[in-house]
């Protein structure tokens, strides 16, 4: 939903508004004056002209106009892995990435989908970083479908899907063992 303010629905000055009368009015006066030497259908218009200006541009300055059913969603949400990536090593088949997402808001939230990405990889202590990085493991599908509303205040659903594994190159890959795969879980909310 989109609380952001409405534009505004009239003019933003009282300047203008008195620019429009003035006008009205010095354009009344040479009708005016017109008139006593032929009709007073002229002066008569020019009243209408001015009556017209004020109604249509109406006093003081407008403003933006309210959102009444605006009401900004409060989304709060917690991602979290439960299975375990142990024994990740060349020649082994990928492990699962099973999840719960929680809503801790106050408002109902759609969950879609949660996405996961290898964001770092820690090497162990004493082993070069740039030795074992993203590219020596594989995501599969890292798409999971949720497809359902979590209630508030801690309505929950889990995730599956996606599977993380070893890429065995043709590099030696030592450097790999012991290492943490740092990874990043993202839902997208909407509010029903």
């Amino acid at each position: 939903m989109n609380c952001d303010p409405l534009p505004r629905t009239g003019p933003d000055d009282l300047g203008l508004l008195l620019i429009i009368a003035l006008a009205c009015l010095v354009v009344g006066s040479v009708l005016a004056v017109a008139a006593r030497r032929r009709r007073r259908a002229p002066v008569t218009l020019a009243a209408v002209l001015l009556v017209g200006a004020v109604a249509l541009l109406g006093p003081g300055t407008a403003r933006p106009a309210a959102a009444v059913d605006c009401v900004a969603a409060d989304n709060s949400l917690t991602v979290t892995q439960t299975s375990t990536m142990d024994d990740l090593a060349p020649g082994v088949p990928p492990v699962p990435i099973t999840g719960r997402v929680v809503n801790n808001g106050t408002d109902s939230t759609y969950i879609d989908v949660v996405t996961v990405e290898i964001i770092s990889v820690a090497t162990a202590p004493g082993t070069p970083a740039s030795a074992c990085d993203a590219s020596d493991y594989r995501l599969l599908g890292d798409t999971m479908a949720v497809g359902r509303t979590l209630g508030p205040d801690g309505g929950s659903a889990a995730f599956s899907g996606a599977s993380i594994g070893f890429a065995d190159k043709p590099v030696n890959q030592d450097a790999c063992q012991r290492a943490t795969v740092h990874l990043r879980y993202t839902a997208n909310p909407d509010t029903p």
